[in-house]
């Protein structure tokens, strides 16, 4: 019995050292091989989106940027790239996204595509690529998947006008690998092979499509919006107006009431079996993760019109962190832009004294009096000496603060003019109906 005791030390003693091991050589190599290491760590979770995320984020916030997919620069897996210069001049790290990691395309097509582009360099065109690439295995299909995920914006050409000349570019395609099996070429392919890439047969380039399709199709084949977040207009709006989010709602003491942001990605409706009434769970996401939401009975009833795929909500909730992601229990929701009116306690207008005149200040007002309303008003002077003087206005110039009204205070009296002052206090915990029912009956019983 004391041999086996020791013997257990012994082993219990060696795993140690070997997870101490690891665990200096894991952190030497992601402080001197940054990207390197980053690069290994995405292509190992490639098939797990959430634990992807994680690294993905890790490498944002060591400021490595994450780049999309490119079928003139990209691999099969993740890989170091060259980034874009920063404002200092420099070029950033970089990483570029894994061509295998793109949904529908899988590795076959991967290494046609591969293949012919370290045989015959970089492609020119779409023309080029599918004349170059077997297109057996580059099907349609997989055409579709690296246009929408953005693989293919090196091709001189938008997504729109990718897509829209699929067809015609694969029966060209074939019809040129048919004369190249028979051992013909015809004139035409012979002028081609000494000129420019061609622009699309249909007359020309179509538009583009909006940023958030292109976005959403991004979403749908990375698992991850690559190059921007359809919530990065509203950035500024959700780290002022809301109090957490995906990633600090976590830490909460369970059924705290918070308020976050975020735009709703899908929806999943249904009929409680319990009550007979219908009910929505909801995803919601923001700029770090995702939440789920469950709206029922009255909330439902009074929320469901805002409840939309891309609709963009603050919501006041319960959060729950029983599982791996939040989950919310909505007291109220409200499209994020009705934030400012419902938490500005003040608003600033901060002004340099120097500047002042008095037709400033006769556009100050007219643009007050737009945007009337019953919020104060407060005009922070810097005077030339230093120091800055606050004026509290009348009542009659309260305003009803808007992204509006800082955008048109923005054209007027330049960035950092604007200042809202939000009320930054946690909604009170909502009380449940049984819980209002056992203090009534507490008190009858008084």
């Amino acid at each position: 019995a004391v041999r086996l005791d020791t013997l257990r030390t012994s082993l219990a003693t060696y795993q140690a050292d070997a997870y101490a091991i690891v665990s200096y050589q894991t952190a030497y190599l992601k402080a001197n091989y940054a990207v390197e290491f980053l690069s290994a760590m995405m292509t190992n979770e490639m098939g797990s989106l959430d634990k992807l995320q994680i690294v993905l984020d890790e490498a944002k916030s060591m400021g490595v940027e994450v780049l999309p997919p490119d079928v003139n620069e990209g691999e099969a897996f993740f890989g170091p790239a060259q980034g874009t210069p920063g404002e200092d001049g420099q070029t950033k790290p970089a990483i570029r996204f894994g061509l295998a990691a793109i949904k529908g395309v899988g590795e076959v097509a991967v290494e046609s595509i591969l293949k012919a582009r370290h045989e015959g360099g970089r492609f020119k065109s779409l023309s080029d690529l599918c004349e170059r690439v077997d297109i057996r295995v580059v099907n349609k299909r997989v055409l579709e998947a690296l246009i929408r995920c953005g693989a293919c914006d090196s091709l001189n050409e938008n997504r729109a006008t990718l897509f829209g000349s699929i067809e015609r570019t694969l029966a060209r395609a074939s019809s040129v690998a048919a004369d190249r099996a028979r051992g013909q070429s015809s004139l035409f392919d012979a002028v081609e092979a000494f000129s420019a890439p061609q622009t699309p047969q249909n007359g020309g380039s179509l538009p583009e499509w909006p940023e958030h399709e292109r976005l959403m199709a991004e979403k749908e084949l990375l698992g991850f919006y690559v190059t921007g977040h359809p919530l990065t207009p509203y950035a500024e709006l959700i780290r002022r107006y809301c109090l957490h989010d995906s990633i600090t709602a976590k830490e909460l003491a369970p059924r705290t009431v918070s308020r976050i942001g975020g735009m709703i990605s899908a929806i999943q409706s249904g009929m409680s079996k319990k009550t007979g009434k219908p009910y929505a769970m909801v995803t919601l996401e923001d700029l770090r993760g995702s939440m789920s939401m469950l709206c029922m009975n009255e909330n439902y009833d009074k929320y469901r019109e805002l409840l939309a795929v891309n609709q963009v909500l603050l919501i006041v909730a319960e959060v729950n962190n029983d599982e791996d992601k939040p989950k919310l229990f909505p007291v109220e929701i409200m499209p994020l832009d009705s934030a400012p009116a419902k938490y500005t306690t003040q608003v600033h207008l901060r002004l340099n004294e120097a500047h002042l005149t008095p037709g400033r200040f006769d556009d100050i007002r007219v643009l007050m009096e737009r945007h009337r309303g019953r919020i104060p008003l407060f005009l922070c002077i810097r005077r030339i000496a230093g120091d800055r003087v606050y004026i509290e206005a009348h009542e009659r110039w309260s305003v009803s603060p808007s992204v509006q009204l800082q955008r048109e205070t923005d054209a007027l009296l330049g960035q950092e003019c604007y200042y809202a002052r939000v009320d930054t206090r946690m909604p009170e915990k909502a009380v449940r109906k049984w819980e209002k029912r056992a203090s009534s009956d507490a008190s009858s019983d008084e």
